[in-house]
């Protein structure tokens, strides 16, 4: 099978399925989950049609919300192409698992790799009766390269991760996506942990952030540079491993370490 996956969950989903080696193609953005060096096919807006052509795939995976214009041509091409929604929860990124899985032929794979990732989740569930005022309040920024920045309403995987984590997003009576508040509406929200997720091109120190951003008086800031290990931004399984991370560092948080 020759996969061209333009999306950087899927592409890590593949991986751990075990078929990184049917990987003819990706975007940019996917580099971070390989292993194995592939050819660039396109970003998250756009795509070479030369190299698909060339490559010629058997299945191409997209991103909803980004890529459904590439999608519409791609099917209209004659190409096998499904764009899988983006996940706005835990189980909705394990419902990506079992979608992946089955559509490349690895549905037991998918529900065994789905069953680790609810062992790793296990100690958490006690978090998710939690009640709101009981709770440590936060603030998720991601933080782009021209100075930009969104953050997260309900309806969004790293609102329910920051749940099952104790915490409580502070825009969690949002019923958006992602959206652009403003900083004041952010102070009154008073929140407790602000944690600024940043890519790793990114060159910037917590000292010019807080300056130019205006929140020197919140307690605790973090700048969280994306990895394969701690990821604010990518909603594929290893986002899992972000949750337990953010549980411990909410925990700490609380206990004023």
């Amino acid at each position: 099978m020759r996969i061209i996956s333009l999306s950087p969950a899927v592409t890590e989903i593949l991986v751990k399925l075990g078929l990184e080696d049917e990987i003819v193609g990706t975007s940019s953005f996917c580099l971070l989950w390989l292993t194995e060096k592939k050819e660039i096919v396109g970003s998250y807006i756009s795509i070479s049609y030369s190299k698909l052509k060339e490559l010629k795939p058997d299945i191409v995976f997209l991103q909803s919300g980004v890529q459904d214009h590439i999608f519409r041509t791609l099917v209209d091409k004659g190409y096998r192409t499904y764009l899988m929604p983006l996940p706005r929860s835990i189980y909705g990124i394990l419902q990506s698992v079992t979608d992946v899985g089955s559509i490349v032929g690895r549905y037991y794979d998918s529900k065994e790799l789905i069953s680790r990732l609810l062992e790793k989740l296990d100690h958490l569930r006690v978090n998710l009766s939690m009640p709101p005022e009981g709770r440590l309040k936060v603030y998720i920024e991601y933080l782009w390269p021209n100075w930009s920045y969104t953050t997260a309403g309900a309806l969004t995987f790293i609102d329910d991760g920051i749940w099952w984590a104790g915490g409580i997003n502070i825009f969690h009576e949002r019923v958006v996506g992602f959206f652009t508040p403003k900083t004041q509406e952010i102070l009154c929200k008073k929140p407790q942990l602000i944690l600024v997720n940043i890519e790793p091109v990114m060159k910037i120190s917590l000292l010019v952030y807080l300056k130019r951003r205006g929140f020197e008086k919140v307690k605790k800031i973090l700048l969280v540079k994306e990895s394969r290990d701690i990821n604010l931004a990518h909603p594929g399984p290893s986002f899992i491993n972000t949750v337990l991370w953010l549980s411990k560092l909410l925990k700490n948080t609380y206990l004023g370490k």
